[in-house]
């Protein structure tokens, strides 16, 4: 595989350039393939099969355009596609739980770790299974917010309507006791604010942003596959509506985007 073959990032809509922005802080002369599928925008609320029909048809399409490797930026996605979605490439595939998930069994002082995400990646318990697998000690609180997606990829994450549904959702976190929470889903940072006005502030958030690309930048420096003299670009695919791509991901990742090709898959 060529040091210079871009690397494959996709995600349900916008909620994965929030990792997107991450591995670029950290690997800046790596060369990127971003794919939103808005077309089935949210992943969270699809069956299975659906996911990772949606997943497979992505990564075919990433890995025609010769990428060296894929992370999968929705938890959604990562929570049910991820092992089928392995069985198929003979590139490594990185997902954005396990990450998160030893991240926060580092961070836990009382051992009581809260998680939040779509209804697809609750109902999986694949958090909850991964975090009892290290310690069976830590007391886990999850909850589905199906609405925080919607919010997000509408723009309307500072609608006081936005902060009602976080009281809603993240009141039980606050009965639980959390010193720790996990952002399950990729979509979630952009209200982070909003969710640390309503909780306390001793609480430790975490996203997997940075510890995957923390592991990527590992594998890459392991397997001497790092590109050194790379530009940096980015190119971004998406399957409907470009121009509210381009308005919104702009604000996620604080750069403006101007070459984003619509493709049906």
């Amino acid at each position: 595989m060529n040091n210079n073959a871009p690397i494959g990032i996709f995600d349900s809509g916008l909620g994965g350039l929030t990792v997107l922005k991450k591995i670029q802080d950290i690997l800046p002369n790596e060369n990127y393939i971003y794919f939103g599928d808005t077309a089935h925008l949210p992943y969270g609320s699809k069956s299975h099969e659906c996911i990772i029909d949606y997943s497979e048809n992505i990564v075919n399409f990433l890995l025609n355009k010769g990428v060296k490797a894929i992370i999968i930026a929705c938890n959604s996605a990562s929570s049910v596609a991820k092992t089928y979605l392995e069985s198929r490439c003979d590139i490594p595939i990185f997902e954005v739980i396990s990450p998160a998930v030893k991240n926060a069994i580092q961070l836990t002082s009382n051992n009581r770790i809260g998680i939040i995400g779509t209804e697809t990646t609750i109902q999986s318990k694949v958090y909850s299974q991964q975090i009892s697998e290290f310690n069976q000690s830590i007391h886990i609180k999850e909850i589905a917010c199906p609405l925080f997606v919607p919010i997000i990829e509408e723009g309307l994450e500072n609608n006081k309507f936005t902060c009602e549904v976080v009281k809603l959702y993240l009141t039980p976190m606050v009965e639980s006791a959390i010193d720790t929470l996990i952002l399950g889903c990729t979509h979630y940072p952009i209200i982070k604010e909003q969710l640390y006005n309503f909780l306390s502030n001793e609480i430790k958030f975490v996203t997997s942003d940075l510890p995957v690309a923390i592991s990527l930048k590992e594998y890459l420096e392991t397997n001497q596959k790092l590109n050194l003299n790379g530009s940096g670009k980015i190119e971004f695919y998406v399957s409907d509506d470009a121009e509210k791509f381009q308005n919104l991901g702009s604000k996620f990742l604080n750069n403006n985007i101007n070459n984003i090709q619509l493709i049906q898959l």
